[in-house]
């Protein structure tokens, strides 16, 4: 917005612009890691000029469509005036917030409609940088041992309290309905944890065990094999 004539004014803004010394940027962002001048750092740079050019500026809040709006207004002793609206939208919806907003707007359009650069030129990318959202990983599950792995290394334990007595029976009760014989078993646990027998596992081995009897089929013939050629003795 504007008045019916900014001859006068015009010319003023442009003296004023012509003898501006560049304003110091005295504060940080420190979520953007850049460098911008405080509004009162701007004021006492543009104060002296302001006045010699017969220029003064108002800010004042308002309120449009329930919406709050700072209006910042250039006027000239001509009585020919230039102003612009921001709106104030504050992160948090309290006094504090509030203010800093204000602080945020007083600023903005303070050094817009003077022309004068107080922020660090970050090309554009802080008000395009897309949200990054924070993927969530769904948690990995265990993976039980196949008759493969149980020739693999032995696995990795952090529980090294003995095996229970639940734990042994739910071995042997699984191993029957699987028809799982015990030179399977043995086999079984001699590649997997270089153990003989049950009452040498820790709880954590007993575990790992029990799921992979879980998993198993009924007459798997690797396994079968591999227990032959191996041979054993009762668990």
């Amino acid at each position: 917005m504007r008045s019916e004539s900014v001859k006068e004014i015009a010319t003023a803004l442009s003296n004023f612009q012509g003898k501006m010394a560049a304003v110091k940027k005295d504060s940080v962002n420190p979520f953007y890691k850049s460098k911008y001048a405080s509004l009162d750092t701007i004021w006492e740079t543009i104060r002296k000029p302001l006045s010699e050019n017969g220029l003064s500026v108002a800010q004042t809040m308002n309120l449009i469509e329930d919406k709050s709006v700072l209006e910042t207004t250039l006027y000239h002793t001509s009585g020919e005036w230039i102003s612009g609206t921001q709106l104030v939208n504050p992160v948090k919806n309290d006094p504090q917030g509030l203010g800093s907003a204000i602080t945020y707007a007083r600023r903005y359009s303070l050094s817009a409609i003077l022309g004068l650069v107080s922020d660090d030129d970050d090309d554009a990318n802080t008000a395009t940088k897309p949200e990054v959202k924070q993927e969530v990983k769904a948690p990995v599950k265990p993976i039980p041992p196949t008759i493969e792995t149980a020739t693999s290394k032995p696995v990795p334990t952090t529980d090294t309290s003995g095996i229970t007595i639940p734990q042994t029976k739910k071995i042997h009760a699984t191993a029957k309905e699987k028809q799982f014989s015990a030179e399977e078993a043995r086999a079984y646990m001699q590649k997997t944890f270089k153990k003989n027998s049950t009452k040498e596992l820790t709880k954590d081995e007993a575990s790992i065990m029990i799921e992979f009897l879980n998993e198993i089929k009924v007459n798997d013939i690797p396994l079968v094999r591999a227990a032959k050629e191996l041979g054993g003795k009762e668990v």
